[in-house]
């Protein structure tokens, strides 16, 4: 089996190696179990770009991964990669992937996720027709709950995106859904809501909360974390639970359908910037909005049912949202003691 996985240098990305090699045990050698490579099994990772802490990171998980830097909205380049590795499976992952930056590049943001994954459906149409594609799209695309409602997000419900972001992953999220009706390519698209977990950027909520914890322990600023709106509520899933579930989707889901991969469970996000805290060191952490941090229109609810993603396939989350805290809480205490 050929497997391409685009985005490797990206947070899901190194995640989803380690599962695939040796079951999230990093490792040079494919396991004897736990993993799904096989041993003539071939790995493939592209980003855009590869620096080489990430390309040492990924070649501790698996040393034999061919790593290439390409830009996902070259066809030509795209095109060259699929017709001459031919994978038998993709898991899409590359993408800009902000909300904040999407509005501040929204052009940048639709090029990327829009034109990028048209590419990917193109040249597995004609060099690959029978390779299965794994989409990761979002959460952001559907309609906020109105009125009274308050209620898990089901697939079925309606999409309403309200960012640049969200609405690239849309137009991707039907286009995918178009390309298995039209030309019966096996793409199946997962609606993930929140992540988190270890090595996940700053751009996002609970990881943010967790560097400047860390920063503030180790000395390097002032008691004083400054937040977003914090009142609103999310449906969190640790990373590791995540990439599982695009395995499992790829492996029993059904081709052209879409999945929510999420916890299923609503938390207030001031509820998670509660639990760093209490495992800081440092105690009377001043909490101060910083309106930078505040979207121009941000939803005051959303949470998934996953009830489908089970139904289909048999995944269920693993990570408990304190563990997944705590590891993410480390994993930045490790880098604020290096840097």
């Amino acid at each position: 089996m050929k497997i391409l996985i685009t985005g490797i240098a990206g947070f899901v990305g190194g995640h989803l190696l380690s599962r695939i090699v040796d079951g999230n045990k990093a490792t040079k050698k494919v396991s004897k179990k736990g993993g799904i490579l096989k041993r003539d099994d071939k790995v493939m990772g592209i980003d855009l770009k590869i620096n080489n802490t990430a390309a040492r990171n990924l070649t501790n998980i698996f040393s034999e991964i061919d790593l290439q830097e390409v830009n996902l909205v070259d066809k030509e380049k795209v095109y060259k990669v699929v017709e001459k590795f031919k994978p038998d499976q993709i898991y899409h992952l590359a993408a800009q992937s902000s909300v904040s930056y999407s509005w501040e590049n929204p052009v940048e943001t639709i090029e990327s996720n829009v034109f990028g994954g048209l590419n990917i459906f193109e040249s597995v149409r004609r060099y690959c027709p029978l390779c299965k594609i794994l989409v990761a799209c979002t959460a952001e695309e559907y309609a906020e709950c109105r009125g009274n409602k308050d209620e898990a997000i089901k697939e079925n419900f309606k999409i309403e995106p309200a960012n640049p972001y969200a609405i690239s992953k849309a137009a991707l999220d039907f286009f995918a859904a178009t390309y298995y009706r039209v030309n019966r390519l096996l793409v199946y698209i997962s609606r993930s809501f929140n992540h988190i977990g270890p090595g996940q950027s700053d751009r996002f909520a609970a990881s943010d909360f967790a560097k400047q914890i860390a920063e503030i322990e180790n000395v390097k600023t002032v008691p004083v974390m400054l937040v977003g709106n914090i009142e609103a509520y999310r449906d969190f899933l640790d990373v590791r639970d995540v990439v599982e579930a695009y395995w499992v989707i790829l492996e029993k889901g059904r081709a052209g359908e879409a999945y929510n991969v999420c916890s299923g469970i609503k938390r207030k996000i001031s509820d998670i910037l509660d639990v760093l805290i209490s495992y800081s060191s440092v105690k009377n952490i001043e909490i101060k909005v910083d309106k930078s941090k505040i979207r121009p229109i941000d939803l005051i609810s959303i949470y998934g049912d996953n009830s489908k993603l089970r139904l289909h396939t048999g995944w269920k989350p693993r990570y408990d949202i304190k563990e997944s805290l705590k590891d993410t809480l480390n994993w930045w205490r490790e880098r604020s003691q290096i840097n």
